[in-house]
């Protein structure tokens, strides 16, 4: 494992050459969310810096820019959050003009959430950076081979939120 000293940087805490590491090759799960954990932080990291946005309201912000007008409970549960989490973060967002709350026309009880101009703007420019973190990251992969990743994720989701909602089964 390299040092601080020899590059500049710190070294991670955890060898991913490490036999515990390599052990989890074999599962799904420890993969998935290695990838998605690492897009989410640098993705966060660049709306914090540019817009001062925590995780949640970038996830709200980001989903609005695809999915409005769109109710809280249906954000969170596209989210994967808590609905609680969601709202304070869509409250935050409300007090800073990027997002505004309307009636349902399905029912009046229940809000429907949309962003306004200058939160569509931000939204626009989030997914912008994220097209090119896509592009350098599938850098010299043949385009049919990603196009049957995607594929293949999609039905992996799809099979794991029916694995949910069908609850907890032996084997």
């Amino acid at each position: 494992m390299t040092t601080k000293r020899e590059t500049g940087r710190i070294a991670p805490a955890v060898d991913p050459e490490s036999p515990t590491m390599r052990g989890q090759d074999v599962l799904l799960a420890p993969k998935v969310a290695t990838l998605s954990k690492a897009l989410t932080r640098a993705a966060v990291q660049y709306a914090r810096g540019e817009f001062g946005l925590s995780q949640v309201e970038w996830q709200v912000v980001t989903l609005l820019g695809v999915f409005q007008p769109v109710s809280i409970r249906e954000l969170a549960y596209t989210a994967l959050v808590d609905a609680a989490q969601v709202s304070r973060a869509v409250a935050a967002l409300s007090q800073r003009g990027l997002v505004e709350r309307g009636r349902s026309a399905r029912d009046s009880r229940e809000a429907e959430l949309s962003l306004t101009p200058e939160g569509m703007e931000i939204a626009l420019a989030i997914r912008q950076v994220a097209v090119k973190r896509n592009a350098r990251l599938l850098e010299g992969f043949d385009p049919a081979k990603v196009a049957e990743l995607f594929d293949m994720l999609d039905v992996l989701i799809a099979r794991a939120m029916r694995e949910e909602a069908d609850g907890p089964r032996d084997a």
